[in-house]
């Protein structure tokens, strides 16, 4: 059995040494493919560097789409075999834990898929917004989160029935869950700049993609979130929401989306009365905001 890896970027020069190092430490990669989708800073450089790691480096000038990443990763199904198993990668998602267990627990339960339970790092009030140092963790720097969010990531190969981003999304019926999940440290919010040209790039994107509806606001400060809503690591990960948050009186912001705290509700993380919030009315959540 053999673990390989897809890795599409544009301009994550900032994180994706960090990722890179993750990726190497915990995910007992046999090899990824790399594409750099238009580029402008110094991403590809990095990412040879790790020739150890990454099987191919290519440019890629397809416009993004999340098919794309399928698309580029049964490019190289001529080595996959029978049995193998599948990663797609996000350049700014830096793995917490070894991959291996977590593939064992998925054989020997007969599931064919993994998904992640990501740590979604935010920036609050309390960081510097101008400044991100590449050489430095992340996770010292942008210390704030909630593990709001998961989606499939790792995958079994079966020759002759390659995914597709519908068919993920979808859950196809030949799709069969893992119960371990892979815990992931996501920085997608690192600076003012990294954060505007972000929501820049998937606004623009999404006129034709449709890929980045939920990024609906404009400005890089609409993506700043109260720390007094996440937790703070300082060694150990927290799971559900802070314990004095009172859901009707939090306003909605990016770490508290109706997607996330539904994420959050089926995978039990939320109390009885903070999963009560999600199917209370619209009379009952303005009656307990006053309350």
């Amino acid at each position: 059995m053999k673990f390989y890896g897809l890795l599409l970027a544009k301009n994550e020069s900032d994180i994706i040494e960090q990722t890179l190092l993750s990726i190497r430490q915990y995910g007992c990669f046999d090899g990824i493919f790399f594409y750099d989708n238009g580029s402008t800073d110094h991403t590809f450089q990095i990412v040879s560097k790790f020739n150890d790691l990454v099987l191919h480096a290519a440019v890629e000038s397809e416009s993004y789409s999340d098919n794309l990443k399928y698309k580029l990763l049964y490019r190289h199904a001529d080595l996959y075999q029978e049995g193998d198993w599948l990663a797609i990668l996000d350049a700014d998602e830096l793995y917490a834990e070894n991959i291996a267990p977590l593939i064992d627990i998925a054989i020997n339960s007969n599931a064919n898929y993994i998904e992640t339970k990501s740590a979604q790092f935010y920036m609050t009030e309390q960081d510097d917004a101008t400044f991100f140092d590449p050489g430095r963790p992340a996770i010292e720097q942008r210390s704030h989160y909630l593990v709001n969010y998961g989606e499939p990531r790792l995958f079994r190969y079966t020759a002759g029935q390659p995914l597709t981003d519908h068919m993920v999304k979808s859950r196809h019926a030949s799709m069969r869950l893992a119960p371990a999940k892979l815990l992931v440290n996501h920085f997608q919010y690192r600076s003012a700049q990294q954060l505007q040209t972000r929501v820049d790039i998937r606004q623009a994107n999404n006129k034709t993609s449709g890929n980045w509806g939920h990024v609906s606001k404009t400005r890089w400060q609409d993506y700043v979130v109260p720390s007094r809503l996440l937790h703070q690591f300082t060694g150990e990960f927290q799971y559900g929401l802070p314990s004095d948050v009172n859901l009707y009186k939090t306003c909605t912001n990016t770490a508290y989306t109706a997607g996330t705290l539904r994420w959050l509700a089926k995978n039990s993380y939320l109390t009885a009365s903070e999963a009560g919030f999600l199917t209370a009315s619209k009379l009952k959540k303005l009656a307990h905001r006053f309350l």
